[in-house]
């Protein structure tokens, strides 16, 4: 096998408007042809830093499938870019990439405006059953499946191991606790500030409150993504106590200006106990130069008292879809089906510590004893975004504008919710620019 990742593949990265529509084109290639197909996989270096992913997954498909050729064009790593990128050479009639990896945030813009194959018409029913419900319905548009989970990101609550035991305290399994030993650590004089999180007017904001209004009972939109569902009993409250991190001096005043960064930097260099941030956030955070390095846990997302106990984690991470105009639809079908099997799901555990997207492979006990962060991962309760709709960018738009001037003490909780729910509905119905 040569390895093709080096190739140069030059593309003109436009914006271009996700709501326009390109006719689908028909995928006539097979594996099962006399000779080789080959096709093209459109990817950002991703795994360990000294072990792309990549290249074993590559190796490892081609000794299974010598009838099959992957060719690896490496992506722009500006997701951004990335999907423009990709929308100028889909929306041309490209052919290739045949398959590329995208955010699970991309899945219904690009299918309503023919960027992706519907792979859940290719595919038995039954295929979707081995992963979360919340990776497909993120993965999905009016309600076929777009998109296969790839790799999952989660959101975790990192912890200053070294302080609770100095205390006594229990690593906390609800919102309430954080805040509670917060105060005791503060009181104490071991950190300046409880927890870290992103409250800064963009989509990681969006992240949290989409966690924060599943903790208490609601959400953003309802189940069928046809209205917004911000105004659900509970949801002012899970708003209010987010407020009332800032407020009370449990999160500093600065959060209204913190992406992942910053709020990592606040956690790493000591002055604050807790962190809200992804998955990588554990290795950086115990990494050489570090403050913390040694003294840090990580543990599943806490919940609300005021909710069902939900321990709710925004779904993140990568799908992998196939272009609507591959001539190799067959090829590029077994390639997708193959990279989200159990046993490629697992190989990438073992050799780059991916949370699977395969549930039996997660919650598999040998899988969350390779990591800290993969054995917290199976007790999160997974909550996808609302990106069913193709309008998903601007719902978003509207929630971490409304909610980041309600952090910053321009709008009261209720004031909040009305806002949103009124700006929700107009995006949802195209009408938010």
């Amino acid at each position: 096998m040569v390895w093709r990742s080096q190739r140069a593949v030059t593309v003109i990265a436009a914006g271009l408007a996700l709501g326009l529509t390109a006719a689908c084109g028909s995928g006539g290639g097979s594996a099962d042809d006399d000779g080789p197909v080959t096709i093209t996989w459109q990817a950002a270096p991703f795994g360990d830093r000294s072990d792309d992913a990549r290249h074993y997954l590559v190796d490892a498909f081609e000794r299974e499938h010598p009838g099959i050729d992957v060719e690896v064009v490496s992506a722009p790593t500006n997701v951004d870019t990335n999907r423009a990128s990709l929308a100028t050479q889909i929306l041309g009639q490209a052919s290739t990439p045949d398959v590329y990896n995208g955010d699970v945030s991309w899945a219904a813009q690009f299918a309503s405006a023919g960027l992706a194959l519907p792979i859940g018409d290719h595919v038995a029913a039954g295929f979707w059953d081995k992963f979360d419900p919340a990776t497909v319905a993120g993965a999905s548009f009016e309600g076929t499946a777009y998109g296969v989970p790839l790799t999952l990101d989660q959101s975790f609550l990192y912890y200053r191991e070294d302080l609770l035991e100095k205390h006594g305290l229990p690593v906390p399994t609800t919102w309430e606790e954080v805040a509670e030993q917060s105060e005791i650590l503060r009181e104490a004089g071991d950190v300046d500030y409880g927890v870290a999180w992103q409250g800064a007017s963009y989509e990681g904001l969006t992240c949290v409150v989409n966690e924060f209004l599943a903790a208490g009972g609601g959400g953003l939109v309802t189940a069928d993504g046809s209205r917004p569902d911000v105004a659900a009993p509970g949801s002012r409250g899970a708003l209010e106590f987010l407020g009332g991190l800032i407020d009370d001096g449990v999160s500093p005043r600065a959060t209204t200006t913190y992406q992942e960064p910053q709020a990592l930097q606040a956690f790493t260099g000591g002055q604050a106990a807790f962190l809200r941030n992804w998955s990588y956030a554990y290795d950086t955070a115990n990494a050489a130069g570090s403050g913390v390095a040694g003294r840090v846990g990580v543990t599943a997302m806490p919940a609300l008292e005021q909710g069902d106990g939900t321990r709710a984690s925004t779904v993140g991470g990568w799908n992998v879809y196939i272009n609507p105009h591959t001539r190799q639809q067959e090829a590029a079908l077994t390639f997708v089906q193959w990279l989200t099997g159990a046993e490629t799901q697992r190989l990438m555990a073992e050799r780059s510590s991916t949370i699977p997207t395969v549930d039996s492979v997660r919650n598999a006990p040998e899988v969350r004893e390779l990591s800290p962060v993969l054995r917290a991962s199976a007790d999160n309760d997974l909550v996808s975004r609302p990106t069913t709709s193709p309008y998903y960018t601007q719902v978003s738009q509207a929630t971490y504008t409304t909610v980041n001037s309600m952090l910053s003490g321009s709008l009261s909780a209720s004031e909040a919710v009305r806002r949103l729910a009124s700006d929700i509905e107009a995006a949802l119905a195209g009408r938010r620019l």
